[in-house]
């Protein structure tokens, strides 16, 4: 009994005085450790609280440390309950007592609400950096309801790395962005350049009839961003004065066909939103949401938060067709993990999409790491995506699939990959036209190409520097054909970039999977999972 009582004035007087503004935030104990308590007072009524907390530790901390924070109380009524004036509360978990993180900056809504120290670096040999975020905001349900609490994705503002940094060059566990400081606040970037090809793993093929444990309403954490080893879209040197995204000029939208909800039986494959072909430019252009229905993203589930890390194409209200790299690379993801986004423009806004688990993943079985042969995986939802204006299934090719017929003619890659104004991962998604070229004259062009083509690739680019970038990994190549869009290829991979200062290498041909030649795969993978 004196140990214990002894113990709990020890860790009292340990963290008494350490808070900068007691009313807002205190450190309390209980039985499974030390905890921090973020109280914030109403300010007027808000549809979104968006809270920032910045911690600082005296040391290096170990991979496995992760700090946490929840709301406390009811999601579904904390806005409504804040809005009638009852105090907002969080909870910061600690994973440790020795040493405890000092509360160094609280911020709501983009206003600081509590400045401290912190620890200094005169003082310790290394200081680690915690932020922490959280938001909570209205999201209005199809069936009316708007008081359902979901955290809007914040996406930290990281270097560019890629998928050889093996998903875990930063440590992002429960919204919080790990940064480790060694005599000045710095970011570390842990990125290895040297070659997009990876290494030669064993491979294990996958198709899991798992069963998810899937809440439809789980709050996520603020996601972080990783990117997919892919073909990268080059910097393009703008001039500033004229630096713009252009958009096509405003035009009145034909009604759009009649979709009904249900099996991809009942609607109409390839047709996006305007029921017209879309007029496609080059470097990188926007695009109205819709245009592109069959687009989705893939993001990674992992201690509480969410991840980005490829797109994928739609191809049935049940079935994705993605890059097999996107999930298995040096370590292979679990079927559990990996969360699907339909219907998504922005991916910062998280209303009106649709989100599914997977139910089953298939990665072809001749898919081979070092080379990424066979580059292919089709994902089975746990559930049907209802169809409706902007989400709708790509249809898969018809027709001869000799790779001689298209050559010469342009396909579509879209997707949230970087680009001159930013790196990949998030906001709204850019387009581009891509030219497809034989594999002889891909091969002709360099001769590192006869390593990673084959009779089941196809090249594609204008080597003017545009194109899929880190984060396009997994998007589709859309060819229309006789009026409908269709999937043809898959992004893969690219040559590494001779200029070290780029991780886009797009003066070189990006190398597609050809879906065509997978045609009988996919099929019987999607006969095997119909419902």
């Amino acid at each position: 009994m004196y140990r214990v009582i002894f113990s709990f004035m020890l860790i009292h007087f340990l963290v008494s005085g350490q808070s900068p503004c007691p009313d807002n935030f205190e450190y309390f104990k209980n039985d499974r450790g030390v905890y921090g308590l973020i109280t914030i007072q109403p300010f007027g009524k808000v549809s979104t609280v968006y809270l920032e907390a910045k911690f600082t530790i005296g040391a290096r901390v170990p991979p496995n440390y992760a700090l946490g924070i929840e709301p406390i109380g009811s999601e579904l009524n904390l806005l409504d309950n804040f809005n009638r004036g009852v105090p907002l509360k969080y909870q910061v978990s600690f994973p440790s007592t020795s040493p405890i993180p000092k509360l160094v900056e609280l911020t709501i809504n983009n206003n600081v609400f509590c400045r401290g120290a912190g620890d200094s670096i005169s003082r310790f040999n290394t200081v680690t950096t915690i932020n922490l975020q959280h938001t909570l905001y209205y999201k209005v349900q199809p069936n009316g309801f708007s008081n359902v609490i979901q955290p809007r994705p914040q996406s930290p503002a990281l270097p560019a790395h890629d998928i050889l940094d093996d998903y875990n060059a930063y440590l992002i566990k429960d919204g919080s962005v790990y940064n480790i400081v060694k005599d000045k606040p710095t970011w570390q970037d842990n990125r290895d350049d040297t070659d997009i090809i990876p290494e030669n793993i064993p491979y294990v093929p996958i198709i899991s009839n798992e069963q998810p444990n899937w809440q439809g309403n789980k709050v996520y954490p603020v996601p972080s961003t990783e990117y997919p080893v892919t073909v990268p879209r080059r910097k393009v040197n703008v001039p500033e004065t004229t630096t713009q995204i252009a958009t096509k000029p405003p035009k009145p939208k034909p009604a759009p066909r009649p979709i009904q909800s249900g099996s991809s039986n009942s609607i109409e494959c390839g047709i996006n939103s305007s029921n017209e072909p879309v007029a496609l430019v080059y470097k990188g252009y926007s695009y109205e949401r819709g245009e592109w229905p069959w687009l989705v993203a893939l993001y990674k589930s992992q201690f509480s938060s969410l991840s980005y890390i490829c797109a994928g194409t739609l191809i049935s209200d049940r079935h994705v067709v993605s890059a097999a790299h996107c999930i298995r690379r040096k370590t292979e993801l679990k079927l559990s993990n990996i969360v699907i986004k339909a219907g998504v423009y922005n991916l910062d806004d998280w209303t009106d999409i649709s989100v599914s688990k997977v139910l089953g993943a298939a990665i072809h079985e001749g898919y081979n790491t070092s080379t990424l042969e066979n580059d292919i995986l089709v994902l089975t939802l746990d559930r049907t995506v209802p169809f409706g204006e902007f989400i709708r299934p790509a249809c898969l090719w018809s027709g001869d699939t000799d790779l001689s017929r298209i050559v010469g003619t342009s396909g579509v890659v879209a997707g949230w990959g970087a680009s001159e104004f930013g790196t990949g991962g998030m906001g709204e998604p850019l387009m581009v036209r891509m030219p497809i070229v034989s594999t002889t004259t891909c091969r002709a062009s360099k001769a590192e190409f006869h390593r990673i083509t084959s009779s089941n690739t196809l090249c594609a680019g204008d080597r003017n520097g545009s194109g899929p970038c880190l984060g396009d990994s997994g998007g589709g190549l859309y060819i229309l054909d006789n009026g409908r869009w269709r999937l043809r290829g898959v992004v893969s991979k690219s040559l590494p970039s001779d200029d070290p200062e780029y991780s886009c290498n797009l003066n070189e041909y990006i190398v597609f999977t050809d879906t065509a030649q997978y045609l009988p795969w996919i099929k019987d993978i999607m006969s095997k999972t119909a419902l």
